[in-house]
C-alpha cells in the first residue's frame, strides 16, 4: 500500500515556559500541511530527545486509540547523522526542509519557523492501514531530570491506496 492523502485535522500544543517562550502549529486552509513557530527562552545545550507514540482510531465515534508504534530517538544525534533512510531521518528531512532551526545541536536561543510541513509517501510506513490516527509527541532533555519543552497532538486522517 501507497499513501493517498494524509490530511491533518487538528493540532494541539503546549510547552514548559522554563525553555520555550512561544510555541504555536497552524493547519492550512486545505488540511494538507502544518505551519509551526517554536522560540526558545535560552540556549539548550543537552541533547533534545523525541519521544512520539501514534495510535490508530478504534471506533469512529470513540476517542480510543490502540498504539500501532511508539519510539524514543535523540534528535541530536539523527541529525548529527546527516541522511539516512529510517524514518526519523524521513521525517526529520521533511520538517526541517522549509525552516531555519539548527541541524545540529546545541540549539540557540531565539525564534525558528518550520513551514509546509506536508507528508511525502516514504514517511509513512507501509503497515498503516487507513483511518484517523493521533500522534502523541513531546520534546524533552534526558539530562535535566527528563524536563519536557514542548508537547504536540497531532490528530489526522490517512487514506492509503
Amino acid at each position: 500500500q501507497t499513501l493517498n492523502s494524509l490530511l491533518f485535522r487538528k493540532i494541539v500544543t503546549a510547552y514548559n515556559s522554563k525553555y520555550i517562550s512561544a510555541y504555536e502549529a497552524e493547519v492550512s486552509n486545505d488540511h494538507t500541511t502544518i505551519n509551526f513557530t517554536l522560540s526558545f527562552a535560552r540556549n539548550i545545550t543537552a541533547d533534545l530527545w523525541l519521544r512520539a507514540s501514534i495510535g490508530q482510531q478504534v471506533l469512529k465515534k470513540e476517542n480510543v486509540y490502540r498504539d500501532v508504534f511508539t519510539y524514543n530517538v535523540n534528535l541530536c544525534q539523527v541529525m548529527g547523522r546527516g541522511k539516512g533512510n529510517s524514518l526519523i531521518n524521513f521525517w526529520l528531512d521533511n520538517i526541517l526542509r522549509q525552516s531555519n532551526m539548527p541541524r545540529s545541536c546545541p540549539i540557540g536561543e531565539g525564534s525558528y519557523y518550520m513551514r509546509n510541513i506536508r507528508s511525502d509517501k516514504e514517511t509513512i510506513p507501509r503497515f498503516i492501514r487507513s483511518g484517523n490516527f493521533r500522534i502523541d509527541s513531546n520534546v524533552y532533555v534526558r539530562e535535566w531530570r527528563g524536563d519536557n519543552l514542548t508537547n504536540t497532538v497531532f490528530y489526522i486522517d490517512i487514506k492509503m491506496k
